[in-house]
């Protein structure tokens, strides 16, 4: 989905916040007044007075003068002021003095999070649930038996499909396995271009295969290849209020979606809770990194990695405590595992790092 539709989404949204318990905590070199710059999100300007940026609606709200902060636009200024003992925003216009007047060019609300970075996301599906793989409809190939196909080309799917309907043509990737359970949670999709049933007079179907123009694509088709429906969660707009997530709710970030060994702020991830986990979006995640294991003796004391291999086989006489090194907010759910948005990160990430509800 485009970005201006999503955007378009985005400002018809009001918002009901549930108040939050705890107490916001202002950043010791918080500024009192923030003008707002193209390119801002909510999440970021909270994050410049805020040391809890996922708090943000807590900033925002009871404010006569922001009763909806995704109408908040650039030029504007922000302005730190105490409502009952707690910090708000209020705001009012930028108004700049010009001796020749001029059209102000018509500017977008501020989004909550990037929405180039999530757009191509809500658009497309990246996870195939293992309970839908087996019965998933396949690319057959053409009249002419070619094996690869571009954009412009006419193939035939497996089974039938609704006219007038987009659908998405998908490669399958890796699979994702749980790191511990070795359970079997869902299959990679590579998004390969879109389809539509063609209306081609000249070109027939049957109840077992249906004709597809291929009207865009990032890359060849190929035999095989899977036809699935667009999501209907893809013109959702790119809105996430941050949801508090119970503690005891663990988990792993199993796979970056651009395959990337380093991961940091704004790059996408898979991990491993879904919604049989009560994983919703906005599920806010904590991201730890594993501490070393010591093996300490009368003579020496040296990291387990790095002592001898008997030495590493066996656990560690001292954990070093595992660290908290950023934040993950969840955007698309599946069963078995989500797609998330890593919103911080104070170390590189990988897709090894442990995951922790945050619990606000």
């Amino acid at each position: 989905m485009k970005l201006n539709l999503i955007t378009a989404f985005l400002i018809g949204i009001v918002v009901s916040v549930v108040a939050i318990a705890d107490t916001l905590t202002l950043k010791n070199n918080h500024p009192e007044t923030y003008e707002v710059v193209k390119g801002d999100t909510l999440w970021d300007i909270s994050a410049h007075f805020l040391n809890s940026p996922w708090l943000w609606p807590r900033l925002w709200q009871e404010n006569s003068q922001i009763k909806n902060p995704h109408l908040i636009y650039p030029g504007e200024i922000l302005t730190l002021i105490w409502v009952d003992g707690e910090p708000r925003l209020s705001r009012k216009r930028l108004k700049k003095l010009s001796p020749t007047p001029r059209l102000q060019e018509k500017q977008a609300a501020i989004p909550t999070i990037p929405l180039a970075s999530v757009s191509a996301f809500l658009s497309r599906d990246h996870v195939l649930d293992p309970a839908i793989l087996a019965g998933a409809p396949r690319l057959l190939g053409d009249i002419k038996a070619t094996p690869r196909f571009f954009e412009g080309d006419i193939f035939y799917g497996e089974g039938q499909y609704d006219k007038g309907k987009l659908y998405g043509v998908y490669r399958l990737g890796e699979n994702y396995i749980d790191p511990v359970s070795k359970e079997f949670l869902g299959k990679q999709l590579i998004f390969i271009g879109h389809s539509e049933v063609s209306q081609n007079p000249n070109i027939g179907s049957t109840e077992q295969v249906t004709p597809h123009d291929f009207i865009s694509s990032s890359r060849e088709a190929r035999q095989g290849d899977l036809i699935l429906p667009i999501p209907e969660y893809a013109t959702l707009p790119a809105y996430f209020l941050p949801q508090s997530v119970p503690k005891t709710i663990k988990g792993q970030i199993i796979a970056a979606l651009n395959n990337s060994r380093a991961i940091g702020k704004w790059d996408i991830v898979v991990i491993n809770r879904g919604q049989r986990d009560n994983i919703q979006i906005g599920s806010m995640f904590s991201v730890l990194q594993s501490g070393p294991g010591i093996l300490i003796n009368k003579t020496s004391v040296v990291y387990q990695d790095d002592a001898s291999k008997f030495g590493q086989m066996g656990s560690p006489d001292i954990k070093i405590p595992a660290q908290r090194v950023g934040e993950l907010l969840v955007f698309r759910v599946y069963d078995k595992v989500s797609i998330a948005m890593v919103m911080r990160s104070t170390e590189v990430m990988a897709a090894n790092n442990k995951i922790q509800g945050l619990e606000f």
